[in-house]
């Protein structure tokens, strides 16, 4: 990862006071996403904020594609979404354009605000992590353009020229005549309760592997989900997710002491690297220990779409139901009936 990306996700996570959103346009490119142009692009069908799917197969070798893929809370992406309209209305009837948010602390009720807030005309859909996931994504906003023959053409965080000239050129371009090669995006059904919970590679701040065990266990366990950046970078916009993360946190290191839930801290890969995983916890000197879901198969597993959240596991290495939008009260309980 390049230097300057680094500091666009230290300004991310709050190490500079969040900017407000109209002045924050400006996003640093990674160079490592030079290494998804002309490789084949995705099939995959996303899910419409309409209720209607987007299968992306059915423009390929007819139209270009782009997609737009954002968050809610997203302060570049808050500011390039005039952009994004301006796009819309110019190539819209000769581009298959889809916002697509990245489903990590959003979900369908947030982005129906959001969209409602912004007046957006533009297609979305719904990443349930599949594509951010293939693509490897560490950031948003995040642009794909994929030409008429199926491989992509541009793939970076900054809209502007570059991308301007993108699409023009690949308007330009003639219709593909050989086979369209696409890759195919695996998908990860979230888990219902009574399902048995599979193993999870996690990462600790030192870049070790923390592997979430299945099967049974001496004690039933406990899976907080949030974000290093939480507490901090959503302080102007999402005061509320701000404090329940707080109170999460706080909640999570008081019931962690009672011996009888084993305590797991998960928090989300976008703009957080295990090095970022450490600066959180040198700051918040959280009990229970933390990993980094670098890949974000644990969140697509339990299913989590809002921060904070609480997976219950029992004993016997199953799901067991609970709200996922809040902590329980009190974890104790839980922990003594399991022994029964």
């Amino acid at each position: 990862m390049s230097g300057v990306f680094i500091l666009f996700l230290l300004l991310q996570l709050g190490s500079i006071p969040s900017q407000q959103p109209r002045d924050a346009g400006y996003v640093a490119e990674d160079p490592a996403l030079a290494r998804l142009v002309g490789t084949p692009g995705p099939s995959i069908t996303l899910q419409g904020l309409d209720g209607r799917t987007v299968d992306l197969r059915n423009s390929y070798g007819r139209k270009p594609i782009y997609l737009k893929l954002w968050a809610t809370y997203c302060m570049p992406c808050r500011a390039q979404m005039p952009g994004l309209e301006k796009i819309y209305e110019a190539y819209g009837d000769r581009i298959q354009i889809v916002s697509v948010n990245a489903g990590v602390a959003d979900d369908a009720a947030k982005v129906r605000a959001f969209v409602a807030t912004y007046h957006l005309r533009t297609p979305v859909a719904m990443d349930d992590g599949s594509l951010g996931s293939w693509l490897k994504m560490e950031a948003t906003p995040f642009h794909l353009l994929i030409g008429r023959d199926g491989r992509i053409v541009y793939a970076g965080h900054q809209d502007g020229s570059k991308l301007d000239a993108a699409l023009e050129n690949v308007l330009a371009a003639p219709v593909a005549s050989a086979k369209i090669e696409t890759l195919s995006v695996k998908s990860i059904a979230a888990l219902k309760p009574g399902d048995r919970v599979p193993a999870i590679d996690l990462r600790r701040a030192d870049e070790t592997l923390l592997q979430f065990k299945s099967g049974a266990t001496a004690h039933p366990r406990a899976v907080l989900f949030t974000a290093t950046w939480c507490e901090s970078y959503l302080k102007q916009t999402e005061p509320d997710s701000v404090e329940a993360c707080r109170r999460a946190r706080t909640q999570a290191d008081d019931l962690s002491q009672a011996g009888d839930v084993e305590w797991l801290g998960v928090v989300a890969h976008l703009w957080t690297t295990p090095k970022s995983l450490g600066d959180y916890q040198k700051r918040m000197n959280p009990r229970v220990p933390m990993t980094v879901d670098t890949d974000g198969v644990a969140f697509r597993v339990f299913g989590i779409r809002r921060l904070p959240a609480v997976a219950l596991v029992g004993a016997d290495g199953r799901l067991m139901p609970t709200r996922k939008d809040q902590p329980p009260p009190d974890l104790r309980h839980f922990g003594q009936s399991q022994k029964k």
